[in-house]
């Protein structure tokens, strides 16, 4: 018995120091700048700001709500009233994966899988389109 506690003071004694070593290194200075993550990372600017981030947000908390208030389900009206007004590619995608995970939480994966089709559907045109002339410019003619 004696010789467990001993063992027990070691270890704590040895955690302590190591912990009181770990405190007195200095803490390196971070970086002013950090490099992109992806193409078209911009840097310092926080990755959520914008009206598209608040619609999403309020579907969030809309969706803690009605789960914390015993109507989950009622959600899913709301993520079709949203894709019935939104246009914002950011908000319909997050309004499609969210209904797409509320359609699976009863098990109909037929209605998941149809909602993701659609988004895909969207994804698609979306990328098929040329994209716009910056400026006023021209298709084709080069920038200065």
């Amino acid at each position: 018995m004696k010789k467990i506690q001993i063992v027990i003071a070691a270890i704590a004694a040895s955690a302590a120091v190591s912990l009181q070593v770990r405190a007195d290194e200095p803490v390196p200075p971070m970086p002013d700048h950090h490099a992109p993550m992806f193409a078209g990372d911009m840097g310092q600017v926080p990755p959520f700001h914008g009206p598209d981030f608040d619609v999403i947000n309020d579907l969030e908390q809309l969706r803690r709500l009605y789960s914390l208030s015993g109507r989950p389900g009622d959600i899913v009206a709301v993520y079709h009233e949203v894709l019935d007004k939104s246009h914002n590619p950011a908000v319909r995608r997050f309004a499609y994966d969210a209904l797409a995970r509320e359609q699976l939480k009863p098990a109909d994966p037929a209605a998941a899988i149809a909602t993701i089709h659609a988004s895909l559907e969207e994804d698609l045109d979306r990328a098929n389109k040329p994209p716009r002339a910056e400026g006023g410019q021209k298709p084709g003619v080069p920038h200065p």
